[in-house]
């Protein structure tokens, strides 16, 4: 059987708008496997949040995730790819942030972090997420390397202060914003096309012989990139745009179960 590379976002995709898991978005999953797919997880979330699934998906190989700028493997812990924001661009994007009045979510491979700040944006995000920041003081983790900055508030707020922000660091790092009230800060090299190529070269699987389902902004550059992709119907504009095709109607908790048919129609 030829070995291929499914490789699903979980907020918006995988997952329904109430964060849990379908029956008929697991035995999607299944069917991936079946037919000779290795499946993997690629998302803006930290590795440990990503891995709290694998209860429910099955046990994990390679993890994509912070975005694409980390790929990791589940039981092993070998790093394969490690993308980090340069120090003095982290500390940049921390002081702007402070200046606007705005608490940074550190995104480093020890976890999540925050300053010690209440925030209740920054609370209900890492509610909705399912995990609490650490506290540290995140100019001084700017060295050791920040995978990804986080920046959450009301859209009201960040409709003005965040777009600043974007205008002042878009030709500097990879900026994205994933909700209205989220936008993220990156490495300029970092996006999940990035991490899927480096995995596919890593499994010797060919760029045609990947795909990849997703909804958000941080999917556009890997639903352009691999050789099928499927936007869920839901989602964000770009997404639909760069995906090859895109599910059709139906509840959003089950569209990626639609898609995984769709790309199995359509092989």
């Amino acid at each position: 059987m030829k070995r291929r590379l499914a490789v699903i976002d979980l907020d918006g995709t995988l997952l329904g708008p109430d964060k849990q898991i379908s029956a008929e978005n697991l035995r999607a999953v299944e069917r991936l496997r079946e037919a000779g797919f290795e499946t993997v997880i690629a998302s803006g979330r930290h590795h440990r949040s990503i891995m709290r699934f694998e209860q429910e998906i099955g046990p994990m190989g390679w993890v994509i995730s912070s975005a694409g700028a980390v790929v990791r493997h589940a039981v092993t812990n070998e790093l394969l790819h490690e993308l980090t924001i340069p120090e003095a661009e982290a500390l940049a994007v921390h002081a702007a942030a402070r200046r606007a009045g705005l608490v940074t979510l550190a995104y480093h491979r020890d976890g999540v972090f925050m300053e010690a700040t209440e925030n209740e944006a920054v609370y209900a995000y890492a509610r909705r997420a399912g995990w609490k920041p650490k506290r540290a003081d995140l100019a001084h983790m700017a060295a050791s390397g920040i995978q990804k900055l986080l920046i959450s508030e009301s859209p009201e707020i960040l409709a003005e202060a965040g777009l600043v922000l974007e205008r002042a660091f878009t030709d500097r790092l990879y900026v994205v914003w994933t909700e209205k009230d989220i936008v993220e800060f990156l490495s300029p090299q970092a996006n999940k096309a990035v991490g899927t190529e480096a995995l596919a070269r890593k499994l010797g699987i060919e760029q045609q012989d990947v795909w990849s389902f997703g909804d958000s902004n941080n999917d556009v550059e890997m639903l352009a990139w691999a050789g099928f992709s499927v936007a869920m119907g839901h989602g964000q504009p770009r997404a639909l745009q760069a995906a090859r095709a895109v599910t059709p109607p139906g509840p959003p908790e089950t569209a990626f179960a639609r898609g995984v048919d769709l790309a199995f129609s359509a092989a």
